[in-house]
């Protein structure tokens, strides 16, 4: 799979951009604050349909959008091995109200120039992005590590992002209900309805989780022990709210969710919240008996999220049958020669791998077979020699 070309109207620091990007190796550097990383989010923007580091769409637009309106847009064209070229676009269209003045955002979503709508967006390019922000894999929140796994399982599984809008809808729908309950504004027996959907649409989130980590997890061991060259087990494994007993099928998770809602009503019914279910269930990081969110030193944890984004690249090349495109933002920096070696070897190996760096020394000979090296300066795209 290939971005063979991008292009963006009003994005971040981009005025307008055009670029054209061939398999292989592709090299983009500047200082730092010029747009790398920028770049990279639009890419992996296309991919799946949100931004990993923007707290909300209207931090991606441009000051000069955001003062006079218009239109803010991604676009690119993706080629994959076994169905061609499909056309992307992200737009975002900046709306005031007439009557109240308030400035709103309109997403829009198109694939070969017809509306759709995330789901359908996403999947259609295959791409794995490894960014100095992945520690947080480590050190941060469930919420963090919950995303790593609902961003990659969508990029395989159109069903999979559907059932997750769903169950986030069904969720708030039924907390709603609980603060009433507990409020006494509302009766148990209305919970059944809400109940049923959760479990419903819970399951087959849990479903695809608990499979995809089947996968993930082998590689991801395999991976860590080849990059920290030793034999302590890197552990994934998934820490659920729910119990059960044998496959992690939909209606054994069905099942599971159900008894657990049973179980914790007096929680439920306190706290005015349901605390049970894949949105409150984590992601457990360890090597040998260290849980690597509370001990794990910088560089370990380094290691252990480039050993997750790496997995991530043979999952998604076993799902789809061709490697995605991987996208690597300023990753080499903290790595020693060694891993730098590793990481960049195993870049090389994919169709198209696009890098950013301040450093054009970290890549050392690597340097020198890049398909593309692309100077940026203040959101100035050159292409050189």
């Amino acid at each position: 799979m290939q971005l063979v070309s991008l292009s963006l109207t009003e994005f971040r620091n981009f005025q307008q951009l055009q670029v054209s990007l061939p398999a292989g190796l592709v090299v983009v550097h500047g200082d730092n604050g010029q747009g790398k990383s920028n770049l990279m989010e639009a890419a992996y923007l296309l991919a799946v349909a949100r931004s990993f580091r923007a707290q909300a769409d209207r931090d991606l637009i441009t000051l000069e959008a955001a003062q006079t309106g218009g239109f803010t847009m991604v676009q690119g064209t993706a080629e994959r091995d076994n169905g061609g070229p499909v056309e992307l676009r992200v737009g975002l269209e900046r709306v005031q109200d007439a009557l109240t003045g308030e400035v709103s955002l309109r997403k829009h979503f198109r694939v070969n120039g017809i509306n759709k709508r995330a789901s359908e967006l996403v999947g259609q390019l295959n791409a794995v992005l490894f960014s100095p922000d992945d520690i947080e894999l480590v050190y941060g929140s469930p919420q963090g590590r919950r995303r790593y796994l609902d961003m990659l399982i969508s990029q395989v599984e159109p069903q999979y992002l559907r059932a997750l809008q769903r169950y986030q809808r069904v969720l708030t729908q039924r907390n709603s209900l609980l603060h009433r309950l507990r409020d006494g504004h509302a009766g148990e027996t209305e919970l059944e309805f809400w109940d049923d959907s959760l479990c419903t649409e819970g399951a087959t989130v849990l479903a695809s989780r608990h499979h995809a980590l089947q996968q993930i997890a082998p590689m991801a061991e395999e991976t860590h022990r080849r990059l920290s060259d030793s034999e302590a087990s890197f552990l994934v494994t998934y820490d659920a709210t729910t119990t059960f007993e044998g496959e992690a099928s939909v209606e054994v998770l069905r099942k599971a969710m159900a008894d657990a809602l049973v179980r914790t009503r007096p929680r439920e019914r306190a706290q005015g919240m349901t605390v049970v279910g894949p949105h409150r269930d984590d992601l457990r990081l360890s090597v040998g008996t260290m849980e690597m969110g509370r001990y794990a030193s910088r560089g370990q944890a380094r290691l252990g999220t480039l050993a997750l984004r790496l997995a991530e690249g043979r999952f998604l090349y076993q799902r789809r049958g061709e490697a995605p495109v991987l996208l690597l933002d300023d990753v080499l920096s903290e790595l020693d020669k060694s891993r730098r070696q590793l990481v960049l070897e195993e870049a090389m190996g994919y169709p198209q791998a696009i890098l950013t760096t301040a450093d054009l020394s970290l890549l050392g000979p690597v340097s020198d077979k890049a398909a593309l090296r692309l100077r940026i300066v203040q959101g100035q795209v050159s292409e050189e020699a």
